[in-house]
């Protein structure tokens, strides 16, 4: 390993409610930022880290507010955890709301790889048309009493999003799925990618590659200030795996969402998506 110094679908309305944020932040990506991706020395490091919800990657706009604050409906708002090299989970740790994104900090004090990200159990949501013919959705399942009576077209959704990075001290060390929801599965490191380099990823969703022609996109740090966002259009192959070299060092984020049917009683469909950020160096 080579270190240098320190250095899709699912943007509608169900996506806002994964994450539990307000009506207004339909339709944006969600990220974290950390301040470092890799770190070296004896002594334990601290990173800082940035959350929002955005189109402009990665420039603030809505916060995911405090982690003691309660989302609609009263729901708990998601948990940013940090996963040890060991394995090891973290308590929950405090973000805290800066009006336009809200900020945590981690201590790493193992050598290794930490996954560092929101969690929150997969949310159900119940679409349907109302007795007028128009379109609705509440959370919940097809009892949930917030259905209008006489609606019809009633579909449940189970959607699970994960919000996550990496981030390396002294080494990096390999990582392992969880095997729930969409993830990475086996391939390049993610605090090892250098511009110019072949990165090769394999996605997972709940354990299992996910299907051919499953669609990601790529998009580096600072889309504001370019006329053309440059987004980057990838698909899977058989195996779950995308590829792509990239020319430019940067932060990126990594989006994709998949959908299939659910083999689960009283669910219609089974939603997941992945906002991964990660670092490129130069080469």
């Amino acid at each position: 390993m080579r270190i240098k110094p320190i250095a899709l679908w699912i943007k509608a309305a169900g996506l806002a409610g994964l994450m539990l944020s307000s009506q207004a932040a339909l339709a944006h990506a969600r990220w974290l930022v950390p301040s470092h991706t890799n770190l070296s020395g004896q002594e334990a490091h601290a990173i800082a880290l940035d959350l929002s919800i955005s189109n402009d990657i990665f420039h603030a706009d809505k916060s995911y507010g405090n982690s003691t604050d309660k989302g609609p409906g009263g729901r708990s708002k998601p948990q940013l955890i940090a996963t040890a090299p060991d394995g090891s989970r973290s308590d929950a740790i405090a973000y805290v709301d800066l009006l336009r994104k809200s900020a945590a900090g981690v201590t790493l004090s193992q050598s290794g790889t930490y996954r560092i990200g929101l969690e929150q159990p997969a949310t159900l949501f119940t679409f349907f048309k109302d007795a007028k013919g128009e379109r609705g959705r509440v959370f919940g399942g097809k009892d949930s009493q917030e259905i209008p009576s006489g609606a019809t077209a009633l579909s449940t959704t189970r959607m699970q999003a994960r919000v996550e990075t990496f981030v390396s001290r002294n080494q990096t060390t390999d990582i392992k799925p969880t095997g729930q929801g969409l993830e990475l599965g086996g391939g390049t490191h993610p605090n090892d990618l250098f511009t110019g380099e072949t990165i090769r990823w394999q996605l997972l969703q709940d354990g299992k590659p996910v299907a051919e022609g499953t669609e990601v996109t790529l998009m580096r740090a600072g889309t504001r200030y370019r006329n053309e966002r440059g987004d980057i259009q990838l698909k899977a192959d058989a195996q779950g795996f995308i590829q792509v070299s990239l020319e430019h060092a940067g932060m990126y984020l990594l989006e994709a969402g998949v959908n299939r049917e659910s083999d689960t009683q009283g669910i219609d469909t089974e939603r997941a998506s992945l906002f991964l950020t990660f670092e490129v160096v130069p080469a």
